[in-house]
């Protein structure tokens, strides 16, 4: 690469940002939470789950836009992952309440979970925007409904009061607003990797070679030091996270979502944007869907089992590998609309049907010459959001 190139190229960088500043009526940061089975920036070697091989954080702060990606636990419930993206984002120490820690037997305050905070000055005078991935989407809506609303008889300074006008918007990406069909399934992954590979998109031998943390220290599981991942993976298998109701297989399942979504009420001061994706067809003179030819590999037949067991209604066989596409639009006892290109407060604006599956909207599992094209997706997502 030539000086001169490089010189444009950074020119051209530094431009971009001191548009995006002129133009922004917010500078607001945005945090990105990760699904099922996610992991954190310092995990797996370097290969993101926001990018696979590229990294969406870094791509997006040099377009001038405040990123931050948080890391919360891959199979634990909405209620437990937002207390931890609560205490990243602001610092301290994890507290998930007297009441839920009796209720489940968990450990309430376990003493590896303290963050020195990313971004410590969050309040109603500095907002924040969330994109959340697959359960990352609820587990962002999981927060607003902690921030909002005070628990009884709670100590911790989440729980304990009512935080209103701290997030600015919420986008979600193959979020299961009202469930999928897959979750009867997730119980049943562990502790064989195999059957967790469709939820990981990646290889067997990246998994094993590098640290993967499964954050289960409320529940007392850690990995021992000579101990395999095949036996703690066993070990997680037989412990009551596999029956609870505390967990990402109920908060994912169509129970769990409709519970949750009747206590959950949209505010009215906030932003909401969803975005869905596809990656299946209808197979002829046949209300069951199969695999496009474009899905990773790995995901089709957990594709042709979405659509194969019981169903609501013939509108849920599509479905991206893991999420039914049309529990995507938003919570669907609140009001959904279609994006107009004019953002509302208190709605749920659907951006629309993306055809990709449930890893290539993370560039994971992508053709390279569709790359850019989802990178535009978020810039231009990016760009709406520092508008409102």
């Amino acid at each position: 690469m030539s000086v001169q190139y490089k010189y444009y190229n950074n020119l051209k960088i530094l431009l971009l940002f001191f548009i995006n500043l002129i133009w922004s009526a917010n500078n607001n940061p945005i945090f990105l939470i990760h699904g099922f089975m996610g992991w954190g920036r310092d995990e797996l070697n370097s290969y993101y789950y926001w990018g696979g091989e590229q990294d969406l954080q870094e791509l997006l702060k040099d377009k001038g836009f405040e990123v931050y990606t948080l890391s919360v636990g891959p199979i634990s419930s909405n209620w437990e992952r937002a207390i931890e993206a609560y205490t990243q984002i602001k610092g301290g120490c994890v507290d998930y309440g007297y009441e839920h820690s009796e209720k489940y037997n968990i450990i309430q305050e376990p003493l590896e979970k303290c963050y020195q905070g990313l971004y410590p000055e969050w309040d109603e005078n500095h907002p924040i925007h969330i994109i959340g991935h697959s359960q990352g989407g609820l587990t962002a809506r999981m927060l607003e409904y902690l921030l909002y609303n005070i628990i009884n008889d709670e100590k911790s300074q989440l729980l304990s009061k009512s935080y209103k006008g701290y997030i600015k918007s919420i986008t979600t990406i193959s979020t299961p607003h009202n469930g999928t069909s897959l979750a009867p399934t997730i119980n049943k992954t562990f502790p064989s990797f195999q059957k967790l590979s469709p939820f990981l998109g990646i290889l067997n031998n990246v998994f094993f070679n590098y640290y993967y943390n499964f954050d289960l220290e409320q529940w007392g599981l850690y990995k021992n030091e000579n101990e395999t991942y095949y036996e703690y993976l066993k070990r997680i298998n037989n412990s009551n996270i596999k029956t609870t109701k505390n967990s990402a297989s109920w908060d994912l399942s169509f129970n769990g979502a409709e519970k949750f979504n009747f206590i959950y009420k949209s505010d009215s001061l906030t932003y909401y944007f969803s975005y869905s994706t596809s990656s299946s067809i209808q197979i002829n003179n046949s209300i069951h869907h199969k695999p496009n030819k474009n899905m990773n590999y790995y995901l089709k037949p957990v594709s042709r089992l979405m659509s194969s067991i019981e169903l609501p209604d013939s509108s849920w066989h599509q479905n991206d590998g893991i999420v039914n596409t049309i529990s995507m639009n938003g919570p669907h006892d609140e009001k959904i609309i279609q994006y107009n290109g004019f953002p509302q407060t208190g709605v749920w604006q659907h951006m629309g049907i993306l055809y990709l599956d449930h890893h290539q909207i993370l560039l994971r599992g992508l053709e390279k010459n569709n790359t850019e094209k989802i990178i535009n997706t978020y810039l231009n997502h990016c760009n709406i959001l520092y508008k409102l």
